[in-house]
């Protein structure tokens, strides 16, 4: 989440800035001394600029330089926002500001309308909505999708073990050799089907890890349920049977949502 954004040159005058928050915990006046003081210093000191640091309380800061024009940029976001993200964002915005009011940057001349634009453009598809929001939707796809997936599983066992006659491997040597290795690529492809990408999207759309894994416990729950009600309730005993198996799989899913997310999205 983007809580404020500042563009200040290198004497320290600001030039810009943006509260996304309607509660201000900071003090900009401080803040302006510490982003230049920290950024000087850790070039002077270290040859190399700072370009994050924790501010506490779920708060880090994000700040990107750029010495040529004698300008930086800085961000204050939440601390489970992407770094990569944010600075890139943060990159594109003090660009088209350059662009736009390069060399001077009079402060008189820059027009808020114009670089309220800059802002959201720039923001445009990065930002997801609100977190009760994201997890109705990731439900209202998911829960339409669970019993479909459901019988798109046993429909696809069944017709596999007709297509290559599986059941004349239940006896003899072929029973090890043959019929459980057909079974357990078979278990592995119902919980693929059942559990990718239903985790996939609790992972792209949940606010947390602990939200995250909460639904997707319950979506577990609620598929072992519903295939003991289905057409074929024996099936239930795939995934019951392969738990372990299923909560690895699920876990994968639901953490690629998740880093995937991170790279791509702020959340509000």
């Amino acid at each position: 989440m983007l809580k404020n954004l500042y563009i200040i040159d290198e004497n320290g005058v600001l030039l810009y800035s943006k509260n996304f928050v309607r509660e201000q915990k900071y003090d900009d006046n401080l803040l302006i001394g510490f982003f230049t003081s920290i950024t000087n210093f850790s070039r002077e000191a270290l040859g190399t600029a700072v370009k994050t640091v924790n501010l506490g309380e779920n708060n880090k800061l994000i700040i990107v330089t750029k010495q040529e024009e004698r300008l930086l940029g800085a961000a204050i976001v939440s601390s489970n926002d992407n770094n990569e993200l944010v600075a890139k964002i943060l990159k594109n915005i003090l660009q088209e500001f350059i662009d736009s009011y390069s060399p001077d940057y009079d402060t008189e001349k820059i027009i808020q309308e114009e670089m309220e634009k800059n802002i959201q453009s720039n923001l445009k598809g990065k930002v997801i909505s609100s977190p009760i929001i994201r997890v109705g939707i990731s439900w209202l796809i998911n829960g339409s999708l669970i019993y479909p997936l459901i019988l798109l599983s046993i429909y696809t066992t069944l017709f596999i073990f007709a297509a290559f006659d599986l059941t004349q491997y239940l006896y003899g040597d072929d029973l090890f050799t043959k019929f459980f290795p057909a079974l357990i690529l078979l278990s592995t492809g119902n919980i693929i089907i059942l559990f990718l990408f239903p985790n996939f999207l609790f992972g792209i759309l949940s606010p947390n890890r602990r939200v995250a894994i909460a639904n997707s416990i319950i979506h577990l729950a609620v598929t072992i349920v519903l295939f003991a009600y289905s057409a074929e309730p024996a099936f239930a005993y795939i995934v019951i049977g392969h738990l372990p198996l299923t909560l690895i799989f699920s876990l994968f899913f639901l953490f690629a949502g998740i880093r995937f997310s991170s790279k791509r999205f702020l959340k509000k």
